[in-house]
């Protein structure tokens, strides 16, 4: 038997009330720090066609998370986090009304991780 994705449960009417749904589909940015002891102070910029679209900075609390929503057009983007003015990467991430389609910002024991989609 072929188990689920926890991607498709998002989209189940029967699991996700509508202002979830909502949420989802119209998250373009979600920034969470896993580390359970430790705040941080991230810096995120993304661009397009060279072009910054959006700047932001967030001071997160051990294990908090936080989203923006309608950011963006739907597109590639070129994304830089810097992690307490240190730790620093750069991906491109596609976004779109798909939650699969997502910037996902993670902070994890110090370090940040750019990836696409929200699981």
């Amino acid at each position: 038997m072929v188990q689920p994705s926890p991607s498709d449960y998002l989209h189940a009417a029967s699991t996700t009330d509508a202002s979830t749904r909502w949420r989802l589909e119209s998250e373009d940015l979600h920034v969470r720090n896993h580390d359970r002891r430790t705040e941080h102070d991230v810096r995120i910029a993304i661009r397009r066609d060279d072009e910054v679209c959006h700047r932001a900075e967030y001071h997160l609390l051990s294990d908090q998370s936080g989203s923006s929503v309608n950011l963006l057009a739907a597109g590639e983007y070129a994304v830089t986090a810097t992690v307490d003015d240190a730790e620093s990467e750069t991906a491109t991430v596609r976004v779109s009304d798909d939650p699969n389609e997502t910037i996902v910002v993670e902070i994890i024991n110090g370090a940040v991780r750019i990836s696409e989609g929200v699981n």
